[in-house]
């Protein structure tokens, strides 16, 4: 076998030869990667401040009686000293006005707020009356369906505020139901995550969801507010803290006591908007921010496809491109292995590793025709 693929090697003609070296950089850069972006976030875990800062909880909700009648008393009942829940509601045309202020009488740490009217880009508007309302330095988007979280969750999330710290970085995700689509708004929830935990490490910080993530409320203030962002459908504080996140002062908690699950029906249409908000987001980053996240997403998507090219260019290095896929599968399976242990998302492992290796692809042609169809969308709209 040694000699067939020495005797290959030495047969490569100049082009070959160039391929070659392409694949390799691709192979050396996957390695990267993992191992210094996303690898670093579960390298080790952060340094107990030991301090615990008061915390403002914000919650918008239209319509959600149900989940306020299961879920919402479990969160004021948390174990955290000093923490209030600021809820506004988006106009509801059920009984979710009726039930916070029953909820109210019980929870003097409950505060009610509400739109009178429908609006337009109303969940930023709800947003912004709430942050104003809040009566401390630091607030946290909660969302409605909130079920699952540990009974820490409020006290380890403050215990790492302090002076030094602007944001803190917490993982949220949609609770385990076994549907088809369920499975794969969790593993790609999951990998969004814990790809912009790396960018933070890295220094190329920004986040993909709003939910979980602690901020100094003076930080939304001093970004100007939504402004210009108003009119984007698909993301909302995640626009904002991605102008003022910076490495230096954001913190990454991702763990089992930290996270949030949600309880929310997943179907075609709410992984496809998952796919869109960070098409969008990443859309509002500053170009230096944008470059490494396309050069991964691009080696990520050919690094297939080159290697099958090879083996039919050069078939005796059968044998040296499978060993390749199989460092690179080794390294990438034993990060995810450590992401899910760290976040007790057990149920994550193999769909995950299987996600990893075949999606990235149908998620590149993805952003191709969704850019391309609002590309079209608003030259008719010049017509």
């Amino acid at each position: 076998m040694l000699k067939s693929i020495q005797t290959a090697i030495e047969q490569l003609q100049t082009p070959e030869w160039a391929v070659l070296y392409v694949f390799c950089t691709i192979c050396i850069f996957r390695i990267f990667y993992q191992v210094c972006f996303t690898g670093r976030v579960f390298r080790k875990k952060p340094e107990f401040d030991g301090g615990v800062l008061p915390l403002s909880l914000i919650l918008t909700l239209r319509n959600e009686e149900d989940n306020i009648r299961k879920y919402l008393p479990t969160v004021l009942e948390a174990k955290k000293s000093g923490f209030e829940l600021i809820a506004v509601d988006d106009f509801s045309a059920d009984n979710s006005m009726a039930l916070l202020g029953s909820l109210k009488e019980k929870y003097s740490h409950l505060k009610i707020s509400a739109l009178n009217q429908e609006t337009w880009h109303s969940v930023k508007m709800a947003q912004n009356i709430a942050i104003k309302a809040a009566r401390y330095d630091w607030v946290m988007v909660i969302p409605p369906s909130i079920c699952k979280f540990d009974p820490e969750w409020l006290q380890v999330i403050s215990s790492y505020m302090n002076n030094d710290v602007d944001v803190i970085v917490n993982y949220s995700n949609v609770q385990h139901t076994g549907s088809f689509f369920n499975m794969l708004y969790r593993v790609e929830n999951f990998f969004q995550q814990i790809k912009s935990a790396g960018y933070i490490v890295v220094g190329l910080p920004f986040v993909v969801s709003e939910e979980n993530i602690a901020f100094r409320k003076i930080k939304y203030y001093d970004s100007g507010g939504y402004r210009h962002k108003v009119g984007e459908p698909y993301a909302n504080l995640e626009l904002l803290i991605n102008t003022f996140i910076r490495k230096k002062s954001t913190r990454i908690l991702f763990s089992g006591k930290t996270k949030i699950l949600r309880d929310e029906v997943i179907d075609a249409s709410e992984f496809f908007d998952l796919l869109k908000k960070e098409i969008r987001i990443r859309k509002h980053l500053k170009k230096s921010k944008k470059i490494m996240p396309a050069i991964e997403e691009f080696t990520e998507c050919i690094f297939l496809p080159f290697m099958a090219g090879i083996y039919f260019l050069i078939p005796p290095l059968l044998p040296v491109l499978l060993f390749l896929l199989f460092l690179i599968i080794l390294t990438k399976l034993f990060i995810i292995k450590k992401a899910i242990k760290r976040l007790n998302e057990s149920k994550l492992l193999l769909s995950s590793l299987t996600y990893a290796l075949f999606m990235p692809c149908l998620k590149l042609g993805y952003r191709f025709y969704y850019n391309h169809y609002i590309l079209k969308k608003r030259c008719k709209s010049k017509r």
